[in-house]
């Protein structure tokens, strides 16, 4: 009888025992990261902020497929750009150094100066070309949306001129990069704006050391053998544009605060510059990331604005989704994705509105405020 009693016993706890396995399993899934989906445009109105944003996200990026990586600064072969860009100029002056890396160690710089004004600094991550003729472009062209000069929209994005089409200027820029040494899978998004001779012409502007108009740098004249592309080519991983902070200072983003930035003439690469790309180091595993809902991310941001002691309030018109590179504390770079906020801060000055056009960066998984 008793065995007959604990064969009952046993056979219940079985069950009870698969009926729980079941039941964790079916709250597991129930568990699973929730699907998110982002409007074309979002409007919420809270105490110190105000939603009406047009909300950017790349087509190529699955914003329930995100990851996060640790990357390392991509290398060129210094040998490589020396023989590409100042093989055959006559060099007047050449200084060498050390500096300190990314890593933290120092690194071997050479900086180069042509006798007709040339220049190339080189350490391995960093580079910058220019040829004379840069000059005068660098006149011509303000990038910078705060700049009181600015005119980038005077100039046509994608537009193609007559000595080589866009498509094939970005072609050859790739294939530049790649030649001296830089990792092939890098991937980019170009931005390459079609600079006529003509609207440079009319927009050159230098000044002196006091900020008056010299004109004595001028062009002596334009033609259109002066045509030429200006490039801004920034980094993308997993569909999504990179951004950090620029030259380690500024935080705004702008079309031009980019990785690579080219000047392109019928007589080839006019200016290079390299500030920042990034390599994924494979010996750190990939960690998947869960973007917040927009109403969970609004409130986080909410909570964090409402410790600030000001009658100030900001209205969000922009929300457009990147990936960051932060350095971290083993000096390597965190990646992973955040919101970029475009906002006016609007405050009365007595019975004047005043509005300050300001950005910030939102952790897109934490919502944390990061600048």
């Amino acid at each position: 009888m008793k065995a007959k009693s604990m064969i009952l016993i046993l056979g219940i706890f079985c069950i009870m025992c698969c009926l729980s396995a079941c039941s964790m399993e079916e709250k597991a899934v129930g568990q699973k990261a929730e699907i998110v989906e982002f409007p074309e445009h979002y409007e919420k109105a809270y105490n110190k902020l105000s939603f009406k944003a047009d909300i950017l996200i790349s087509d190529e990026a699955n914003v329930n497929q995100m990851n996060r990586y640790t990357a390392i600064r991509a290398k060129y072969d210094t040998s490589l750009a020396y023989d590409k860009f100042f093989k055959n100029i006559d060099v007047k002056e050449i200084h060498k150094g050390d500096v300190l890396g990314d890593s933290g160690k120092m690194i071997k710089y050479e900086d180069y100066i042509g006798s007709n004004r040339e220049t190339l600094y080189l350490n391995g991550q960093s580079l910058t070309f220019s040829l004379p003729f840069s000059r005068y472009v660098w006149d011509c062209v303000y990038p910078e949306s705060g700049h009181p000069r600015y005119n980038l929209d005077k100039y046509e994005l994608g537009g193609n001129l007559k000595f080589m089409n866009v498509e094939d200027v970005y072609k050859q820029i790739l294939s530049i990069l790649k030649g001296i040494g830089l990792p092939d899978n890098i991937d980019f998004i170009p931005a390459i704006y079609a600079l006529d001779y003509k609207t440079m012409e009319q927009e050159e502007y230098d000044t002196d050391m006091y900020g008056n108009e010299d004109t004595s740098n001028y062009k002596a004249s334009w033609d259109e053998q002066d045509d030429c592309y200006y490039c801004y080519i920034r980094q993308k991983i997993e569909g999504l544009p990179l951004y950090y902070v620029y030259g380690d200072a500024i935080k705004d983003l702008e079309v031009c605060y980019t990785g690579v930035e080219v000047i392109y003439s019928k007589e080839g690469i006019q200016r290079l510059d390299i500030d920042k790309l990034f390599e994924i180091n494979d010996s750190n595993e990939k960690k998947p990331v869960s973007l917040l809902n927009l109403d969970e991310l609004t409130k986080t941001i909410e909570k964090q604005y409402e410790m600030i002691i000001s009658d100030n309030i900001f209205e969000i018109n922009k929300m457009e989704l990147y990936m960051m590179a932060q350095k971290n504390t083993k000096n390597s770079y965190d990646i992973f994705p955040v919101w970029i906020l475009f906002m006016e801060q609007i405050h009365t000055d007595g019975k004047k509105e005043i509005r300050t056009p300001l950005q910030n960066v939102i952790n897109a998984e934490t919502g944390e405020i990061i600048s």
